[in-house]
């Protein structure tokens, strides 16, 4: 977190906030006009006026800040913050003004509330802005303002009404103090807080702010790796609560959390249990929670391989955005959207967005249409494939777009690098290379404009780049480069899924050598050893299938023994057809070619080779397209037929040409750029 470069700002002359002193403490906010002597309205219309101004002079740094570039001066953007904060802290001075309590009456109540929330949103803005501030801020600074905000909570939470009807500012104050102990990695404070706050808001029967603090419980186990405890708390909540709309929220968060653990079984009883209940009237009305869904149905179809269920229900998640999209843009039409639509808010038509609505940080409109957008692509199979999975994360790219026009820049960043990174995996498959490589400068480019934000998402991203440069490197043919990426990739604390597809990489380029030597034959050996290890106990899903079958390709390549080899790459070839993954059952295709053909089985070998070169037409694939017709070749040679032997090695010849003439463009291109 960077810190504001806070001012000294005159209330009635804001342009004194353009100096570069700093505050930290109250009085440096304050207007130097005595709120006393100019008292013309009653106080809780100054106040209110006073709160509009300070909202608008934010509505504008937001504007000002989502303008700029990253390395652009900030001035401009601060000098609204700061006014902002100034309007605010002259409302703190309006409260403990002795006149102003005059004018409040007997009603002291309402004047602690109105001091309560004030110092609640200063520390709000301390907190967001304090994250977006200068790139060049220090951590003297950082602490300044943090310790600012520290006290401002603090003293909120003395001053607020201990009556139910202002239970809401309470819970809000709490819940700002526990995100202040998050960043300062205090989970054992947050998680105490948390768990005594569930229990007063049961006790005081608030139960949609028992069920918002259990919520972010059980978000608090789920992200330090305490999944039991992460689900726990929620079936918990739901036994102990009756409200529908509250239940069906913890369920789904529930779902979401199975399926990220790939508890299949588990998830599918659960997601059956959900879906007369997602279609219940007073719930058909949230379309938050359909999309959220029917989203994570569908990926957990893709990855269990019910491929068409999830192409079903990933429409279904389509038209629950559809519906979500209009009534999102209602409320930014009508200055309602909740901070730009940065949570996922939970209500119902009775409420509308009030103060007892759920709040799930990190699900917002713009995630959950990022997200809507990759599953779809995730899950198309066919011819056209690739043109309709580029089409869908296009709309991934613009919906993020949309996020970051409204501010959500940093909560966005780690869905763009996804996306950016399965544009990659997509055009390397295809052949684009120059695409590919594309969006990788584009993935290191976004990186680097928000490098001292980043650090640990570069941490969790750093591997995953590495895999796709390796990728890119072993396409264009750069073998020593890209086994070199291949093995950095191998030696980090990356997850298994990089690990396990750079080993397998590894393997096939040692073993693709025209003559491989012992020490590469005894390191496939040991890469084998490794893969599976890893394959074992695995449950079934669709990503565990492929796995297995590139585990069955590297161990049919290195098999010596033409039987068990034959049997390897036939039980590949078994995998690829579950799973639909043309492009390993292509390559596989022509290994058994060449297999049968060394035994003089021509005619299967030519099936084998016809079949995979039907594959590699299909999705342009020149490089596989010319194995296969390679393999023909000596098919027909084979069998004494030199005249169409020679054509298909011309043909071959000049598949070959084509796919060295992409990677010549993609040279030429880059040093034009």
């Amino acid at each position: 977190m960077t810190c504001l470069q806070p001012m000294s700002v005159c209330f009635e002359t804001e342009q004194a906030a353009t100096s570069n002193s700093k505050v930290s403490r109250e009085s440096d906010y304050r207007p130097n006009a005595n709120a006393e002597q100019q008292l013309t309205l009653p106080p809780e219309q100054v106040h209110m006026t006073m709160w509009a101004m300070a909202e608008t002079y934010l509505r504008q740094a937001q504007k000002q800040h989502n303008m700029q570039s990253t390395d652009a001066p900030n001035n401009n953007y601060q000098a609204n913050i700061i006014a902002g904060l100034s309007c605010l802290y002259g409302v703190l001075r309006l409260c403990e003004s002795p006149k102003a309590q005059g004018h409040f009456g007997t009603n002291i109540i309402t004047s602690a509330d109105t001091e309560a929330r004030t110092r609640l949103r200063i520390a709000q803005i301390l907190a967001e802005w304090g994250e977006q501030g200068s790139r060049t801020d220090n951590n003297t600074k950082d602490e300044e303002n943090e310790s600012e905000e520290e006290r401002q909570l603090q003293r909120a939470l003395l001053v607020v009404p201990k009556t139910d009807n202002y239970a809401a500012t309470k819970y809000s104050i709490i819940a700002a103090q526990c995100r202040l102990l998050c960043r300062r990695r205090e989970l054992n404070w947050v998680e105490q807080r948390l768990k005594a706050t569930i229990v007063d808001a049961q006790q005081r029967c608030q139960y949609r702010w028992m069920q918002f603090f259990t919520l972010e419980l059980s978000n608090l186990y789920f992200t330090n790796g305490n999944h039991r405890s992460a689900l726990a708390v929620l079936q918990t909540a739901i036994q102990q609560s009756t409200d529908k709309i509250g239940n069906a929220t913890m369920a789904v968060q529930q779902l979401g959390i199975l399926v990220q653990m790939r508890n299949w079984a588990s998830a599918t009883t659960l997601a059956n249990s959900l879906v007369s209940l997602i279609s219940d009237p007073e719930l058909i009305n949230l379309p938050q929670l359909r999309t959220r869904f029917w989203t994570l149905n569908s990926a957990a179809a893709a990855m269990r391989g019910d491929i068409a269920n999830a192409q079903e229900t990933c429409a279904w998640a389509r038209e629950a955005l559809k519906d979500w999209q209009e009534r999102f843009a209602c409320q930014i039409a009508e200055g309602g959207a909740l901070d730009n639509g940065a949570t996922f808010v939970v209500t119902d038509s009775k409420n509308g967005a009030s103060e007892s609505a759920l709040r799930i940080r990190g699900s917002s409109y713009y995630e959950a249409h990022v997200w809507v957008m990759l599953v779809s692509a995730q899950v198309l199979r066919g011819d056209d494939c690739y043109e309709r999975a580029s089409g869908f994360l296009r709309l991934a790219l613009e919906g993020i777009a949309r996020g970051e026009a409204s501010g959500l820049i940093k909560q966005l960043l780690p869905l763009k690098i996804h996306v950016l990174l399965r544009i990659v995996d997509i055009n390397l498959s295809a052949l684009f290379i120059s695409e590919a490589k594309g969006a990788l400068d584009r993935v290191m480019s976004t990186l680097a404009n928000y490098e001292c934000q980043t650090d640990s998402l570069w941490n969790n991203c750093r591997d995953a780049i590495a895999l796709r440069w390796a990728m890119y490197k072993h396409r264009i043919g750069d073998f020593e480069e890209a086994i070199e990426a291949y093995r950095c990739v191998t030696k980090q604390k990356s997850s298994n899924n990089l690990c396990y597809a750079a080993r397998v990489n590894l393997a096939v380029l040692h073993l693709s050598k025209s003559d491989p030597t012992d020490q590469d034959l005894e390191y496939v050996r040991q890469l084998l050893t490794l893969l599976e290890k890893e394959m074992e106990n695995t449950p079934g899903s669709e990503l565990d299938k492929i796995r297995g079958a590139l585990l069955q390709l590297v161990q049919g390549m290195v098999s010596k023994e033409p039987v068990k080899a034959k049997t390897h790459l036939l039980g590949c070839l078994r995998l690829c057809n579950e799973t639909a993954e043309t492009t390993l059952q292509g390559w596989t295709l022509c290994l058994l070619g060449t297999m049968v053909l060394s035994t003089g089985q021509y005619e299967q070998a030519m099936k084998m080779c016809a079949a995979s070169q039907s594959i590699a037409q299909r999705a342009n694939d020149p490089l596989q397209n010319a194995a296969a017709i390679g393999i023909l070749s000596k098919i027909e040679q084979a069998v004494g037929d030199p005249e169409r032997c020679a054509q298909l090695m011309q043909v071959d010849k000049r598949l070959l040409q084509q796919f060295n003439t992409q990677i010549i463009d993609d040279a030429t291109n880059k040093s034009l750029h």
